[in-house]
């Protein structure tokens, strides 16, 4: 198919592509080129690396937007609507490959996770034209003009606009998330948190037509409504969230950069953000003071790599948003240097963040928005990890979930179907997942007030196991509505996962963890595969640590894909063991003390550890082929825990199926701790 489209492409396009090759010599083309849209108005584009690219030349919409080394690049402020990119490589001589296909995606009006758009391929393009056209909506009804916003109370902001002729109602948008629709030209929002919200609005004629998105309002709430907070912003959709603020109010930090001085001092340096008076400056996860100054000194720290966040704070004391986190490699030579900021920080996917889930720890933790926890570089294992650089990480020493890093659900239970968010069981199991991050109002409502699985104690996450007080039906579907699927499960658990916030091929991924002894308990650290049906996928899936609770003393190591996989056949299933054994017997019951279960992926191998010992390897190509992100989660019951020829025959006999009533009587919450999570790359 890809041979026919080719074919039919003008001899143009083909001769440009050559002439930018360079000849035989010329750099590969970059291959696996593909976008997605990770919240509203933004999209995440991706390829694979190409062997001797020195960076690649990234081109959106018909106009070039620079370079970067990286293999992913966001853009930000997209309207609704179609969007393309191409990408080449450029080599140490400067020679540039030729143009990839043109990947295609459509940015939704609505952001809804679940839904979200993913790219096609569209033909080669020609690398001299000046422009790739993209496609827009129009139908004619008017706009609403001049939207604005004001806090009539505190926390609560009445957003109004122009009227539009013709317009019946109107579709009111706040934060990105769908708000409601109103006959008025005005939306009153109430208990909104203290900090920068937005606004769009499209009116709807009697016909059921809608017009094209307003401009987006955005205004910082202060709690205050007497304070200057009337002051609002009015800007297109053209602008990065990153770099636009409400007036008068303090921007993020930007910029951020360092050199090594002698006795292994460090100069941090960062550009100046309008409006402010000092800024907080943070080294290696801790507050190391205030300054007024864009610079500030570490004097006499250890070899390896550290890290740096600066907040501003205007003449009131308002902080901004938190910086990217900058990381820098302390030689002892006094020669080492990085000008380079980390990439664009990706929003939280939740409407607001959740309440504090512990007393315990540190609470700023959680709002770090780097995918590695700054605390990491505390431990001298982690910067001495020979041939691996660090590129993610969570200590959980804070008081609640990171939502920049994880989700708290599995991705394919509590998605957005199109219609409705949508609830699954897998493997017959017995536990709902509590969401505590969940975007479904519903589940806000009416499971969030019934338990909290995730506990923090200042160092580690528990995820903590109950009898669903809310049971109220057997339990006879394995998918549905919320109501329905809440109502039939015994028990209530949790799973953090990093889908649409971290994935990667191959690396060093590690987890210290203690397993609950306690039967029925299921729990699983494991890697799954980011890419879906409609992507190419074959649904790769490596089990780093799965242990039956009936029987602490055994640990299974897997490998899963499927074949022939597509959008309405989920595949021919391959389960591989690794040698010499899947099933890990030492002797060691693991429920007494944290183990550290890891796995080293090569291309062709995978290698499994537990305590730094290898405990099983596989040698299959198969585990080559996509990125895969990480997951943790406690299941309770299903259908392997009730295989009786399991952990050595452990198991209960045929036809006596956990849990029986008993069972749920004698359930004593068995909990997952979990001391850290971190995931390495080849330097």
């Amino acid at each position: 198919m890809k041979t026919k489209k080719l074919l039919r492409l003008p001899a143009a396009i083909f001769l440009s592509a050559a002439l930018y090759a360079g000849g035989a010599a010329a750099i590969d083309t970059p291959r696996d080129l593909r976008g997605t849209e990770i919240r509203q108005y933004t999209v995440k584009w991706e390829w694979e690396p190409v062997s001797g690219a020195a960076k690649y030349e990234v081109t959106v919409n018909g106009k070039q937007r620079g370079s970067t080394r990286d293999t992913e690049f966001y853009s930000y402020g997209l309207n609704p609507g179609q969007h393309s990119m191409y990408v080449r490589a450029i080599d140490s001589d400067g020679r540039l490959s030729s143009a990839t296909r043109v990947a295609n995606i459509r940015v939704s009006e609505k952001f809804k996770y679940g839904t979200h758009g993913r790219s096609t391929l569209g033909d080669v393009v020609d690398a001299n034209s000046a422009s790739v056209p993209t496609k827009s909506s129009s139908n004619g009804f008017g706009t609403p003009n001049n939207p604005r916003g004001v806090e009539i109370e505190s926390q609560k902001v009445r957003w109004s606009w122009d009227g539009v002729d013709d317009a019946v109602e109107y579709e009111v948008t706040v934060d990105g998330k769908y708000a409601g629709k109103t006959k008025s030209t005005s939306w009153d929002s109430r208990s909104l948190w203290i900090g920068k919200h937005s606004m769009t609005v499209k009116a709807i004629n009697s016909s059921g037509r809608k017009s094209e998105q307003s401009k987006t309002v955005k205004l910082w709430v202060t709690g205050n409504p007497s304070s200057s907070n009337r002051v609002i912003e009015d800007s297109s959709n053209s602008s990065s969230p990153s770099s636009s603020s409400s007036s008068g109010s303090v921007q993020v930090v930007n910029g951020l950069r360092a050199e090594e001085r002698s006795g292994q001092d460090v100069l941090w340096k960062w550009n100046a953000s309008p409006n402010a008076k000092q800024y907080e400056v943070t080294v290696d996860g801790k507050t190391a003071g205030i300054t007024s100054s864009t610079q500030w000194t570490s004097r006499d720290l250890w070899k390896g790599t550290h890290s740096l966040t600066v907040k501003a704070i205007d003449s009131s004391g308002k902080k901004s948003e938190q910086s990217d986190t900058l990381k820098f490699k302390v030689t002892g030579r006094a020669s080492g240097s990085s000008n380079s900021s980390p990439p664009p920080a990706q929003d939280v996917q939740a409407s607001a963040p959740p309440p504090p889930q512990s007393n315990s720890g540190d609470p700023s933790a959680s709002k770090v928005k780097s995918l590695i926890d700054p605390a990491s570089y505390n431990y001298s294992e982690v910067s001495n990890k020979e041939g691996y650089e660090l590129v993610f990480s969570d200590e959980f020493n804070g008081d609640a979930l990171n939502p920049y890093r994880w989700h708290s659900q599995l991705r394919w239970d509590g998605e957005w179907n199109g219609e409705r968010y949508e609830y699954r069981v897998v493997n017959g199991e017995d536990q709902f997942y509590v969401n505590v991050l969940t975007p479904d109002n519903e589940h806000k409502k009416d499971v969030l007030p019934v338990y909290n699985p995730f506990r923090f104690n200042g160092k580690h996450l528990s995820i903590r196991a109950a009898v669903n007080p809310k049971k109220s039906k057997d339990k006879t579907r394995d998918h549905g509505k919320l109501d329905d699927m809440f109502a039939q499960q015994q028990f209530l658990s949790g799973a953090i996962s990093t889908h649409e916030k971290f994935s990667q091929k191959y690396g060093y991924f590690e987890a210290r963890i203690k397993i609950p002894a306690h039967e029925g308990s299921f729990p699983a650290f494991w890697l799954f595969h980011e890419r879906r049906a409609w992507e190419g996928t074959q649904r790769s899936e490596i089990d780093i640590m799965e242990n039956l609770g009936h029987a602490p003393q055994y640990i299974y190591n897997t490998f899963h894909y499927f074949k022939n996989v597509s959008r309405t056949y989920g595949g021919d299933a391959n389960f591989i063991k690794p040698k010499p054994s899947g099933q890990i017997f030492t002797g060691i019951d693991y429920s007494r003390d944290f183990h550290t279960y890891s796995v080293k992926w090569e291309p062709g191998k995978v290698t499994w550890y537990i305590d730094g010992v290898q405990t099983s390897e596989m040698y299959n190509k198969a585990a080559d082929f996509e990125e895969l992100y990480v997951m943790l989660n406690l299941a309770i019951g299903g259908n392997w825990t009730n295989f009786p020829k399991n952990a050595g025959g452990l198991g209960r006999p045929s036809g006596e199926r956990w849990p029986t009533a008993q069972d749920v009587r004698d359930f004593k919450n068995p909990e997952l701790e979990i001391d850290y999570v971190r995931v390495y790359k080849r330097k």
